[in-house]
């Protein structure tokens, strides 16, 4: 089973690459165009996923406290609020971020041993309630959570008119 969310992994930060690739050449008026999404630009999705990957950052270093890579990881401390509070920010810092956690997620889950991936994990939701789940499954619903919003990137470029395709699973593992 560790294969495959090595696999997730490498694919999570291949496909953030190219994703990134295809958004960091836009202008405001693309990235913060409303599209109709339930996050409605292309930035806002963006935020969500980034902050979805900051806060399993912070639950599994919770969960892993002598982790290498999470102990080390900046993202385990890194303050949401004030990328909320931000409309725009700094766009390099922001896409080098993006770049950066898929590195330690990458990182963290080469760390993962098949006993690891077995035991269950307590973390809070976003509305503050305790969840117990076996870590593979909590991994691939956060994998899969990022593949849906990604998704939906795609939908939002195709209706501003930017050309992508950045989606293939079998070139990026």
């Amino acid at each position: 089973m560790k294969e495959v969310f090595e696999a997730l992994a490498t694919y999570k930060l291949h496909v953030d690459e190219s994703l990134v690739g295809v958004v960091e050449k836009l202008g405001e008026d693309k990235l913060l165009a409303p599209t109709g999404a339930f996050f409605p630009t292309v930035l806002a999705q963006l935020k969500h996923i980034f902050g979805s990957d900051v806060n399993w950052i912070k639950r599994l270093a919770a969960a892993f406290p002598k982790s290498p890579t999470l102990s080390k990881s900046r993202f385990a401390a890194y303050d949401l609020e004030a990328l909320k509070a931000q409309p725009f920010g700094d766009r390099a810092a922001f896409f080098g971020d993006i770049r950066q956690i898929d590195r330690d997620i990458r990182a963290f889950v080469a760390e993962l041993s098949e006993k690891d991936l077995a035991r269950t994990i307590t973390y809070k939701n976003y509305k503050g309630e305790a969840e117990t789940h076996e870590l593979w499954k909590a991994l691939l619903h956060w994998f899969n959570h990022g593949v849906h919003h990604r998704g939906t990137i795609s939908g939002q470029l195709d209706s501003l008119g930017v050309e992508n395709d950045y989606s293939s699973l079998l070139t990026r593992i």
